[in-house]
């Protein structure tokens, strides 16, 4: 008897899903283009060292003919990195793109592995002007796909860098730390530090209190470190959020963020709405990614747009005639 069940975290897509996704997709897709991103596509399927030097229990795997390690993509970020490094494209550049990623979630949580995405990529260009202009692109996306009631919330991987450079703990230790602050525990944090103390004690264990309206939280955190980089850091989120202050109202800190990808190197920012728990959008700077494949450092830029979270958002709110 042949299978009629899917595999665990794959689902058919039927009817109203099915039209309103590719709408979203297409109509995203067609506003990118219009705004000045070129149009890329990118494989499926790639060799695994694209995506990570270790072979991760949360991709897809397979082998080709010739036994070599392939992946079905979980991002397309990293094969921007392939893509710049390999067919020596001239920068600057500015690209669209949008498809299928698939990456593994643990069974019981019952979350979709595969997910269909849009985003773009900023390369080569002023650092400011590229966080501005990658901004506002995904306001309007958001805006295009029909989604009113969402926040903008920013963060900086070079402050959990720094903390994590500087701390002299085993790999062990710096694994459960990342846990604590991903979960936000504050227990932990605190035991933590009493284990492993530091010059970032104060910091450590009020991260999971530095969420929320972005001035109060900049100075709260100001008051717990006097590390430069750190402090900097801090100064270009102030900066960043005091030229968006007329375009984009609703704006959060959390500087607790762990980054999404291990590439990002400084502002990063995700979008959250009340309906759906996952981000609308996730994205920020990632100069050093192009170093993995050879290619010179380069200033990046890029955001990816979860269609699938969009649709959820959205869907309890058009009928299935309109679709039709």
């Amino acid at each position: 008897m042949k299978k009629t069940s899917l595999p665990i975290g794959m689902h058919d897509k039927l009817f109203k899903r099915a039209k309103v996704m590719y709408d979203l997709e297409r109509d995203i897709s067609d506003l990118l283009m219009e705004e000045g991103f070129s149009r890329i596509e990118t494989p499926t399927l790639e060799y695994m060292e694209v995506f990570g030097d270790d072979i991760s229990t949360e991709h897809y795997h397979l082998f080709d003919k010739q036994g070599n390690l392939l992946s079905l993509r979980p991002d397309i970020t990293s094969q921007i990195g392939r893509l710049i490094a390999s067919t020596r494209v001239n920068v600057p550049v500015k690209f669209s793109y949008s498809g299928k990623v698939f990456k593994y979630n643990e069974e019981l949580r019952g979350l979709s592995n595969e997910h269909t995405q849009a985003g773009i990529e900023i390369v080569g260009y002023d650092a400011n002007e590229a966080i501005l202009d990658a901004l506002l692109s995904a306001k309007k996306a958001l805006e295009i796909a029909g989604l009113r009631d969402y926040q903008f919330e920013f963060s900086h991987a070079h402050l959990l860098q720094t903390i994590f450079a500087c701390l002299d703990i085993p790999d062990r230790a710096r694994k459960e730390l990342s846990l604590l602050i991903q979960d936000k525990n504050i227990t932990g944090l605190n035991s933590f530090t009493q284990k492993y103390p530091s010059e970032f004690d104060q910091l450590i264990c009020q991260l999971p209190y530095l969420f929320g309206a972005s001035q109060s939280v900049l100075e709260r955190a100001r008051s717990l470190t006097a590390n430069g980089k750190i402090l900097a850091s801090l100064d270009q989120l102030e900066d960043l959020l005091s030229l968006l202050s007329d375009r984009i109202s609703e704006v959060n800190l959390d500087l607790a963020q762990i980054p999404a990808m291990p590439y990002y190197t400084g502002v990063m920012f995700k979008v959250f709405g009340d309906k759906v728990p996952d981000a609308f959008v996730s994205g920020g700077r990632y100069d050093k990614l192009f170093e993995r494949f050879g290619a010179k450092k380069l200033t990046a830029v890029g955001w990816t747009i979860d269609i699938d979270s969009i649709y959820q958002a959205i869907h309890h709110d058009i009928s299935f005639e309109e679709v039709l």
